[in-house]
């Protein structure tokens, strides 16, 4: 891709960008400025390095830059993504804090609340046979009470601290662990206070890689002869026809591409200086977008039993905080001291804990709810992947439902129906560019021309490239 262009032409072309509104030819940028068509065209060359742009084609079969409007610099994030890395940022802090939070007063709390409740028990049976000897009980019992806890508190913190950072790599209990003496591949199961925070906050995932799409497309023109287009890099990355033209604008800056029109009028990027200068053993894999796996979205990752176990803790916490909160902080306060009669007492051991299990339970149901959705928005994208597959692999550029249809019971997917499919493929039209034809029976037919015209002059590209013409 040339880098040199002139600073004059430059400034006019950028200049005319919101009056043509952002969509411009080579022809259209050099008329409307008057320098020379190659002049304009080595300017849009640098624009497009220097703004997001789309790379598309016109009626008449020029090359189109779509820039966005306003301008936007490359790299920089729009407003919805710069909120999502507020939001995620905000969820990481809360998790920290929530996660210290949980291992006092899910474990801690509940070992206090079961003290508790004894010691309300002790004092009802010494209010009742008049003991003298139960005020003296209940205070040594609380003394143990706050000698065992103790330790306890500062143990459950620190491993909240030591969770969190093993998080970011994932737990540890997800590691394949395998000891001399025992069966390859075991795998260590997860603790108790990992499951208490799985319940709350949910399983960590594997993080996403960033560059992951533009290592393929590399490892794909050293495979292609360095030819792309982009219903190719929509069969590699999914998304829309739109989504693969802004990849193509993004590619051709990235790996000193050049874009062009065929004789069918279809957009391509060359990449000959970088396919010439690549190793054929640099690495990369080429895995078609049907074929990527997606790991299912869990919402704790534990046993039901686990969970009841947990809840039952949790419900178990809130019902004696409001036991307390409703009489039970003045009947020991009677029997051990006037500390308990206290606001105090009432923050620590009423209204927190049953704030926090509310939150707990709260947060957990949220999460379980938004996790079905994207459960569900998953494996609707894996329907969609075992239609577009059958489509691309079979090279169904105008095909009836039954065509389709029978292609996927090929690949052995048989869990759609015949209207489920035709209700995908649909769906499917405006993100291919597709469209519907009727036959002479007047039956719909799904044909996808773009898809079509892009696949064959690639092709054709790639056989001249071979025979050296």
């Amino acid at each position: 891709m040339k880098q040199t262009v002139s600073e004059r032409a430059l400034a006019l072309v950028e200049q005319k960008l919101p009056t043509l509104e952002g969509r411009l030819t080579p022809q259209d940028a050099a008329g409307a400025t008057g320098v020379t068509v190659a002049e304009a065209r080595d300017a849009l060359t640098r624009l497009m390095e220097l703004y997001v742009t789309r790379v598309t084609h016109d009626e008449q079969g020029n090359v189109l830059f779509a820039f966005e409007m306003p301008l936007r610099r490359r790299g920089t994030k729009t407003a919805a993504e710069k909120w999502a890395e507020v939001k995620t940022a905000l969820w990481r802090g809360f998790k920290v804090f929530f996660k210290i939070w949980i291992g006092l007063m899910v474990i801690v709390y509940f070992a206090i609340m079961v003290v508790v409740l004894i010691a309300l028990v002790l004092a009802q049976k010494s209010s009742d046979n008049d003991d003298d000897d139960g005020p003296g009980m209940i205070g040594g019992l609380f003394h143990v009470l706050a000698e065992g806890l103790r330790f306890a508190f500062w143990t459950n913190v620190m491993t909240a601290d030591h969770d969190y950072a093993t998080d970011r790599h994932g737990y540890r209990y997800r590691e394949v662990r395998t000891p001399r003496g025992r069966a390859r591949g075991h795998v260590k199961e997860k603790s108790f206070i990992i499951a208490i925070y799985d319940l709350a906050l949910g399983p960590e995932r594997a993080p996403a890689d960033p560059l992951e799409n533009e290592r393929e497309i590399a490892a794909f023109l050293r495979a292609e002869r360095g030819v792309l287009t982009p219903a190719e890099i929509l069969a590699l990355s999914g998304g829309t026809i739109a989504d693969a033209e802004e990849r193509m604008a993004d590619y051709l800056v990235r790996f000193n591409g050049e874009p062009a029109i065929t004789d069918e009028g279809a957009v391509v990027g060359e990449f000959e200086a970088f396919v010439s200068g690549a190793s054929k053993d640099a690495g990369g894999s080429v895995v078609p977008y049907w074929e990527e796996f997606e790991a299912p979205f869990e919402h704790s990752g534990n046993t039901a039993g686990r969970n009841t176990v947990i809840i039952l803790m949790v419900l178990f916490t809130a019902v004696m905080g409001m036991v307390l909160l409703g009489g039970g902080l003045d009947a020991l306060a009677s029997t051990a001291g006037p500390f308990w009669g206290g606001g105090l007492a009432a923050f620590l051991l009423g209204y927190m804990p049953v704030a926090f299990s509310l939150l707990y339970l709260g947060i957990s149901l949220v999460r379980y709810l938004d996790v079905r959705r994207l459960e569900a928005a998953r494996l609707e994208r894996n329907r969609r992947k075992m239609v577009m597959r059958a489509i691309f692999q079979g090279r169904l550029w105008s095909a009836k439902v039954d065509q389709i249809y029978f292609a996927m019971l090929a690949h052995g997917e048989k869990d759609l129906s015949k209207a489920e499919l035709e209700t995908i493929i649909r769906s499917l039209l405006p993100d291919l560019q597709g469209d519907i034809e009727l036959d002479e029976e007047g039956e719909p037919v799904y044909t996808f021309p773009r898809l079509q015209r892009e696949y064959e002059s690639a092709e054709r590209l790639r056989g001249r490239t071979a025979s050296g013409l």
